[in-house]
């Protein structure tokens, strides 16, 4: 998905589950030290809380995070014990995207000793605003702009589509189209964000999101070289979904 001159892509995503390491924690100061000299010097520990539910008490649990970012925030790591992610909402094109992750993911592997990966993922969030001039349904392509009730006197229409497709390589698409008004322009599920996004709104403006979401599900032997390859072919697919679920109108207004 290569970025357009006025793109809407502010967040993108790359997920690698992976066996679980239960002592990753020991690895994280030569991992960072590592990191620090490729340029991601932002270093910091956290905690994620779930309190889940089944027979008898509620159980809450604590899982360990780190992070090592950028200088400027946009761009980083996130690694926990069952999972590696690099992520960065100042997305150029994808040979400068890949090359990162492919660098991150080697340091990681080389130092770790990574036995396999079960799941790859890919994630695109698109997020804009109509011009003076148009509508946010004149973005979307004909196919998902939903009922056109402003001949009824019904106004502010919100959408919502979610599609859900199994894709040629074997693996599962789901593309999510909203609309909303406020500042929020990422979907809740990434919310907390740990990145600093770029992308000024107009304040109570309608805000159009698209997410697109590519993943893998199955087990392999941990190679780099694999992993790139898989994630060349979910980029392919998913760009094919852009550019099919966006107009020609807004294809020209962000180029």
């Amino acid at each position: 998905m290569e970025k357009l001159s006025k793109s809407p892509l502010i967040y993108v995503l790359a997920q690698v589950r992976i066996g679980a390491v239960l002592k990753m924690a020991e690895y994280v100061p030569l991992i960072q030290e590592r990191l620090r000299k490729t340029g991601y010097p932002l270093y910091r520990a956290s905690e994620i809380r779930e309190l889940r539910f089944g027979p008898g008490q509620p159980d809450l649990t604590s899982t360990a995070r780190w992070h090592f970012d950028a200088p400027d925030r946009s761009t980083g790591f996130l690694l926990q014990a069952d999972s590696l992610v690099f992520h960065t909402s100042a997305y150029k094109t994808s040979e400068d995207f890949f090359a990162a992750l492919t660098q991150g993911i080697a340091i990681i592997h080389e130092v770790v000793g990574l036995e396999v990966a079960e799941r790859l993922g890919l994630r695109y969030v698109d997020a804009f605003q109509a011009d003076l001039d148009h509508r946010l349904a004149d973005y979307f392509h004909p196919g998902v702009r939903g009922i056109a009730l402003d001949e009824i006197g019904a106004t502010q229409p919100r959408l919502l589509v979610n599609l859900v497709a199994d894709t040629q390589i074997g693996g599962r698409l789901v593309i999510r189209l909203s609309q909303n008004t406020g500042t929020g322009c990422l979907p809740p599920d990434l919310y907390p964000m740990e990145l600093d996004l770029h992308q000024p709104f107009d304040p109570g403006g309608e805000i159009a999101v698209l997410d697109y979401d590519h993943f893998i599900e199955r087990v392999v032997p941990f190679s780099v070289e694999d992993i790139l390859h898989v994630f060349g072919a979910l980029h392919q697919v998913t760009s094919g979904a852009f550019r099919m679920t966006v107009s020609d109108f807004a294809l020209q207004a962000w180029r």
